[in-house]
């Protein structure tokens, strides 16, 4: 990818999504907390959703378990899997960094 544009674009795209993860992340600290189910699902299924779309596998692995578990009402197992989820995003996001200088 040696199009400016092209540099341009992928860099506004990481920008947003650690702008969008950054709440997500914060978001989801709360409610790993509340256990609030409808909310926990909803949050775990915008990080799915967030993950997927940037083909973050490891992330997005996790975040199908956490989800599922909230969506079987297995609520303490989708926190426990959901506790896993910040620290596989820092490592992403330090390596996003890393790499796209943002």
């Amino acid at each position: 990818m040696n199009d400016p544009e092209d540099q341009a674009w992928l860099k506004e795209m990481i920008t947003s999504l650690l702008e969008n993860m950054a709440t997500r992340i914060e978001n989801l600290g709360r409610l790993l907390v509340s256990k609030e189910p409808k909310d926990l699902q909803a949050e775990l299924h915008q990080i799915k959703g967030v993950a997927a779309n940037f083909g973050l596998a490891a992330l997005s692995e996790v975040v199908i378990k956490a989800e599922g578990f909230a969506k079987t009402g297995e609520i303490e197992a989708s926190v426990e899997e959901g506790k896993k989820i910040p620290a596989i995003w820092e490592s992403t996001r330090q390596e996003l960094e890393k790499k796209f200088s943002t």
